[in-house]
């Protein structure tokens, strides 16, 4: 069953749509801990910037504009569809609105990025999007591009410091501690897990895995047997997955996944051995996954991270630079329908049988794009 979503430009008309499933919450509500909250700096400084708007009249000027896009790149389908979002909506706004759109790819290392960020600063955009590939790493670029005038708008990932306009994301902790909190509820608060995270040192994986984590360790008779990176590929995920095989075998009892593609590299490592697979706290709207799900009948909650979280970065930076109040914390699922948490009940909705594997939704722009872009099946 095909799934259409209109995209709303929700920072500059200000409207808001919230879509939540009603059959898994990964945290609508935050609510943690005074001990979680100490312990984690993004937290205190997430907590910190809801609610919290910041004055952008430093960086009035009148348009169009020159906006740089420090990118993961295309590393995989999720961040070459970023892209994608990225090219399409300033075709949407227009030359009157961005000038030039001043790209660079990180091939998600954060050594490539910090010589690409100040290679970007250089030609003196009128504003930095940026998707840091370390959060260490980017934390000084990110303070001297403010310190040279020119406002950073982080997207779907933070760095060590406070010093930008706004991020937007989600709140990683809570998607974290959800899929934990799904998987031991499932497991009835018994049972022996694997934790798959991505790459090591984004913040993006890195709070999603204390997030699980810290949940896990609320629950006694859960067992954290083995936890490694799978690199957010599908191909190091399955890799992963069959070593843990031959060391665990069947006593595996779930599975949390932080995400990208790795959920479909774990399946594909238990459906060639012919096994059974566990429940997981840590399916996605990944098209490959979902077809999993549905012919293999898993069982699964699921966070999202929608790469058409673009459109809200590239509104945030036109909105700084009109001289507008901006949130210094925009969550996606407030704002793009259709990207909140589900479950597999949920899930067979959101298959698509006329998408690839390698797409993640949702997708905003036309099914057209999406072919030429070979996307679609056959």
């Amino acid at each position: 069953m095909k799934k259409r979503f209109r995209f709303l430009n929700t920072v500059t008309a200000g409207l808001a749509i919230f879509i939540a499933s009603t059959a898994f919450q990964v945290s609508a509500k935050d609510s943690f801990t005074e001990a979680e909250i100490q312990a984690s700096p993004y937290l205190q400084s997430v907590l910190k910037r809801k609610g919290e708007n910041y004055d952008t009249s430093e960086f009035r000027k009148d348009g169009p504009y020159r906006i740089a896009l420090a990118a993961q790149g295309t590393s995989n389908s999720w961040s070459a569809l970023f892209d994608e979002h990225a090219n399409w909506y300033a075709e949407q706004l227009g030359s009157s609105v961005i000038e030039e759109l001043l790209y660079a790819d990180a091939q998600a290392s954060a050594d490539k990025q910090v010589p690409q960020v100040e290679d970007l600063l250089a030609q003196e955009p009128d504003a930095l999007i940026l998707v840091p590939m370390g959060a260490a790493a980017l934390a000084a670029p990110v303070e001297r591009a403010m310190a040279q005038g020119v406002p950073v708008i982080l997207c779907a990932s933070a760095v060590e410091t406070d010093n930008f306009v706004t991020e937007v994301g989600t709140n990683l902790y809570s998607s974290g501690a959800g899929l934990a909190e799904y998987l031991a509820k499932r497991l009835n608060g018994k049972g022996k897990v694997l934790m798959m995270t991505g790459i090591p040192g984004v913040s993006t994986s890195d709070i999603m895995e204390a997030g699980g984590k810290a949940t896990f360790k609320k629950y006694p008779g859960i067992e954290l047997i083995d936890d490694q990176p799978g690199n957010w590929s599908t191909a190091e995920a399955k890799r992963v997955m069959e070593t843990w095989l031959v060391k665990h075998g069947s006593e595996v009892d779930g599975i949390w996944s932080g995400g990208a593609q790795m959920s479909q590299g774990i399946v594909s490592a238990y459906l060639d051995k012919g096994m059974k697979v566990p429940p997981m706290g840590g399916g996605e709207f990944a098209n490959g996954f979902l077809r999993q799900a549905v012919e293999n009948n898993l069982e699964y909650g699921a966070w999202q991270y929608p790469n058409a979280m673009i459109v809200l970065c590239m509104d945030a930076a036109i909105n700084t630079l009109r001289g507008r109040l901006v949130p210094r914390f925009i969550d996606f699922v407030d704002h793009i329908p259709g990207t909140g948490p589900f479950s597999d009940v949920e899930g067979r909705q959101y298959y698509n049988e006329d998408w690839s594997d390698d797409v993640f939704g949702p997708v905003l722009f036309p099914a057209e794009r999406l072919s030429k872009l070979g996307y679609m099946n056959k």
